[in-house]
């Protein structure tokens, strides 16, 4: 075998190697990474490209109640979730993800709709957050075919998405009004256990029709959007010089550090 020939085998073998996409979320719940993995595949599924997803999930603080009320508590729990994530997965695995999720679960009180007795009604949401940087190789990951410029992200940014809403029944917000948590709550009233880590009180309300799984992941879709979209959600920045042209993936930046959208400007290296 020529030299030559074997430049050309170990250039081929190295195509052929598939690149993976790391990801952490901040929660061992089967629920909260099944559907984080689920969104992620369906982002991917578009770009048709042979990536190997690797998940991991980490017990983190989330900052907040044990059970969040309102939009703002909801947001800051699934935000610190999110950049702990990211912090625990170098510290396992030297290195930072590509992308660290949060996810959220949180109540509302609402006097628009008032129960039969008038009182308030009790709301059921949730709040993601992804945190990371948008890199040449995620935008080939996740990028539409429309986004042909982007802003490569200097530091890691947050985006957060709501999921839908339901009304819970009058018994659920009681035990909740009497300080008991969701998932608590849910096992009394329905006579089950551990709920929260299976189908969730919006699988037994739908009768299975969705369930929590389902319940998160068109709502991590919704939070991928700058990823999918990073053409529409970059800040105006001027192009970088030569040397600096696309950021490296290998790149690593300190969740501490404060986050922004600028960066320098680079071309998605997939065909269209």
């Amino acid at each position: 075998m020529t030299a030559n020939m074997a430049k050309t085998e170990t250039a081929d073998s190295k195509e052929e190697e598939k690149r993976s996409l790391r990801v952490a979320v901040g929660s061992k719940n089967p629920v909260k990474v099944n559907a984080v993995k689920r969104a992620m595949l369906s982002v991917l599924e578009i770009s048709q490209l042979d990536i190997d997803l690797e998940v991991q999930g980490f017990d983190v603080p989330s900052g907040v109640s044990d059970q969040p009320f309102g939009d703002e508590e909801t947001q800051l729990g699934a935000k610190a979730r999110a950049e702990a994530a990211y912090k625990k997965f170098k510290e396992k695995n030297g290195s930072y993800p590509n992308l660290a999720f949060g996810l959220e679960g949180g109540l509302e009180w609402s006097s628009t709709i008032q129960a039969a007795n008038g009182s308030d009604t009790l709301w059921c949401m949730a709040w993601m957050a992804i945190y990371g940087k948008r890199s040449t190789f995620l935008a080939d990951c996740l990028a539409s075919q429309d986004s042909k410029f982007y802003a490569a992200d200097r530091k890691p940014i947050c985006c957060l998405s709501k999921s839908g809403s339901f009304l819970l029944p009058s018994g659920v917000a009681k035990l909740v009004e009497s300080g008991m948590e969701l998932g608590k709550a849910d096992d009394k009233v329905f006579g089950r256990v551990n709920s929260g880590q299976k189908g969730g009180t919006v699988g037994k309300l739908t009768n299975g029709l969705v369930d929590r799984t389902a319940y998160y992941e068109q709502a991590l879709i919704l939070a991928l959007i700058p990823w999918i979209r990073p053409d529409v959600y970059a800040a105006p920045s001027k192009p970088a010089p030569p040397d600096r042209q696309a950021t490296t993936d290998s790149t690593e930046s300190d969740p501490s550090a404060s986050t922004s959208l600028i960066g320098s400007l680079f071309c998605s290296s997939r065909k269209s």
